[in-house]
């Protein structure tokens, strides 16, 4: 059975280097695979008195996601850019840290999400935790969690209002 694996994977190597990696990762994979097949068949001929469980370490990872898959229920922090244009719906800002594939300089990257907001207790500047769920809408995916950091709007409207209590109660 390698020796079928083997043969495809080379006789599949495409001219393009980016490929070829993903296809080595592959190789790789696929010999783990076979090693831990075979070592455990191995040594469950030579003895059944000690149990024969693969370490950790020998176990091979799963395969990548796709880069647009979307788990379910996925997590994010973002920043709220926009609120309050829309009913129930903010507009949350994701960053993003990422290596470039030559220079290997890091890089920050933004996308911003439409999220549902049925209370509309967000403000512009809240830092919030956002999950994915079923559409609400065309564009909207996302719903929120809670608000991790209010905002300096949202704290300086909260001493006026309490200010303005003490006030009437004197």
């Amino acid at each position: 059975m390698s020796l079928l694996i083997r043969r495809a994977v080379t006789t599949t190597l495409p001219s393009c280097t980016c490929s070829t990696t993903i296809l080595a990762r592959r190789t790789t994979w696929l010999s783990s695979a076979l090693h831990t097949s075979s070592s455990s068949s191995s040594t469950a001929s030579s003895s059944t008195s000690t149990s024969a469980n693969p370490s950790p370490s020998s176990t091979s990872p799963p395969p990548p996601p796709s880069r647009y898959a979307l788990p379910k229920g996925l997590v994010l922090n973002g920043l709220v850019t926009q609120a309050g244009v829309a009913a129930q719906t903010t507009t949350v800002t994701v960053e993003r840290q990422q290596t470039h594939h030559k220079t290997l300089k890091a890089f920050k990257t933004h996308k911003k999400y439409l999220i549902h907001d049925p209370l509309s207790q967000c403000v512009i500047g809240d830092r919030v935790e956002i999950r994915n769920c079923k559409p609400v809408s065309k564009r909207k995916r996302f719903e929120l969690i809670k608000v991790l950091k209010a905002s300096r709007q949202r704290e300086s409207a909260a001493g006026v209002i309490a200010q303005q209590e003490r006030e009437e109660g004197l």
